[in-house]
């Protein structure tokens, strides 16, 4: 199959190309921006104003969409939400085969501003294009990012009750490349890390492994958002996916 990536050069994306092409799938890589040099399987096209669009989809089977600009205010629901509504509709009109788009776990559970985002996405998704929706935990290099720009500080602030469930990038992928081998399904498939730790715990591994010293403090999530956190909603333990753990992941 071709199949159309966008979000080609982010976090997942990065990881998702390499598994496609192993799979035996041309893929082409989807990017508001210009082409790098020597690279022709490229399409420049633009979520936010639907500039490109037509001509990205219009001659591939499949399109893997992954593409988010979290946390930008308006820009946001001008990629995220209205971006996903023209990318389907201009894939509608092209006869594309399958439309995957890969969301987050715990967005139908959690009151908060970028989860309800993504959540109106997945529902353009369910349009006219046969679909498939996969919904992961937070991704690993995520996490030491964040806990990276956190120990900047003397002290670092941790929502130390708030359970996670992270999961490789690696293993999102595979999962990914499992379901334009299958086909669409129209259906949520879950995709969660090995292990349940709380942010605390997260924290502590990384400390330890990044060889860094810092005292951390626990940070009160408050309202209704602070309460789906510490109820678990971004995790399903009962749905743990093969692939390494948190602490085998930093020692790589």
């Amino acid at each position: 199959m071709r199949i159309l990536v966008t979000g080609a050069t982010g976090m997942l994306g990065q990881q998702v190309v390499p598994v496609l092409r192993e799979a035996g799938h041309e893929v082409v890589r989807m990017s508001r921006r210009p082409a790098p040099e020597g690279v022709t399987a490229w399409r420049r096209a633009d979520l936010a104003t639907g500039e490109g669009l037509e001509h990205a989809v219009g001659d591939v089977d499949a399109i893997a969409h992954l593409a988010s600009s979290p946390y930008r205010g308006k820009y946001t629901q001008q990629t995220d939400v209205d971006g996903t509504r023209r990318l389907g509709e201009a894939a509608r009109r092209a006869g594309v085969e399958h439309l995957l788009y890969v969301s987050i776990v715990g967005i139908d559970a959690i009151p908060w501003k970028y989860f309800k985002q993504k959540l109106a996405a997945e529902e353009h998704v369910r349009g006219g294009v046969p679909w498939s929706i996969v919904r992961a935990t937070q991704f690993y290099p995520a996490i030491d990012m964040v806990l990276g720009i956190a120990a900047r500080l003397p002290v670092m602030p941790v929502p130390s009750k708030v359970p996670g469930q992270p999961v490789d990038t690696a293993v999102v992928a595979s999962r990914v490349a499992e379901h334009f081998a299958n086909g669409p399904t129209k259906e949520i498939a879950n995709v969660c890390g090995p292990e349940v730790l709380t942010v605390q715990e997260l924290a502590n591994t990384w400390l330890a492994a990044r060889g860094r010293r810092r005292a951390t403090f626990p940070l009160h999530v408050p309202g209704a958002l602070g309460k789906a956190f510490r109820a678990g909603a971004l995790t399903l333990p009962d749905q743990p996916a093969p692939g390494p753990t948190w602490r085998e992941w930093l020692e790589m």
